[in-house]
């Protein structure tokens, strides 16, 4: 309420709690905070709060070794994926870019639901208690516990990745203009996957884009609803985990 703009408040104030192992008893106190003025299920955690941009830095701070080693299989140059009418380029083949897209996004898909063994601690404990605030808040709502979730682990995180490597230094350049629309493309999919629930008939109407529509009829399958279901349990429990092999120090001050 004090501080003017959020962005220069939160990076240092993560990265503090973060050395004092503070940072989920406060994230938890401020997304309550935020809950409290949250009136719809559907809406949970979708703006730009205090709590919202401190779980946003965190995971780019603590989750950036878990990105390289999930996202590692969007190669350096993907084959065209235009699947926008009005876009395509002579000579390209919509089926074909489609195919393409198809590829791809299961290829991420199924790297991300497959990679809750490797996700940080602090990142499931941070999940583990956004889950149950929400839960608590909308007893009602079955969802919005899972909701809650995706809401950072598909929307703010895995997607933002996906779309912008180089935020996360996942690339050392901006990708080239082709590249760049597939990346957006895929992680246009991975955001609709990751919303737990939303392959109904009724959600496929709500796309904007009639060709993205046609695209996710191919991704009518329960099995992909069960697979989000089952990984946002897994990165929303606090169970001990397997040590997830070759981990990178945190870095929280630099000089």
């Amino acid at each position: 309420e004090v501080c003017r703009d959020k962005c220069d408040a939160v990076l240092p104030l993560v990265r503090l709690l973060l050395h004092h192992h503070k940072l989920v008893p406060f994230v938890t106190a401020v997304a309550e905070l935020d809950l409290r003025d949250t009136q719809e299920a559907n809406t949970i955690f979708r703006g730009n709060s205090l709590a919202t941009r401190c779980v946003d830095e965190m995971m780019k701070i603590v989750g950036k070794h878990y990105l390289k080693v999930t996202l590692k299989p969007i190669c350096e140059s993907p084959k065209p994926c235009e699947i926008d009418p009005i876009k395509l380029r002579e000579g390209d083949n919509v089926e074909i870019n489609m195919e393409n897209l198809r590829y791809y996004v299961d290829k991420v898909f199924r790297e991300i639901v497959r990679s809750s063994i490797s996700c940080p601690t602090l990142m499931c404990d941070v999940f583990y208690s956004l889950r149950h605030l929400a839960a608590k808040r909308f007893p009602n709502d079955p969802h919005v516990q899972y909701s809650a979730v995706s809401s950072f682990v598909f929307l703010r995180f895995f997607a933002v990745a996906v779309v912008s490597p180089h935020t996360f230094h996942l690339r050392p350049h901006h990708p080239d203009a082709q590249t760049s629309r597939t990346l957006t493309l895929i992680s246009k999919a991975i955001q609709t996957l990751g919303s737990w629930g939303s392959l109904t008939k009724s959600k496929l109407s709500s796309f904007k884009e009639t060709f993205m529509c046609e695209f996710f009829k191919t991704f009518q399958e329960e099995k992909f609803t069960e697979s989000v279901k089952k990984f946002l349990d897994d990165v929303s429990s606090t169970e001990s985990k397997e040590p997830s092999g070759v981990s990178e120090p945190v870095h929280l001050k630099e000089g």
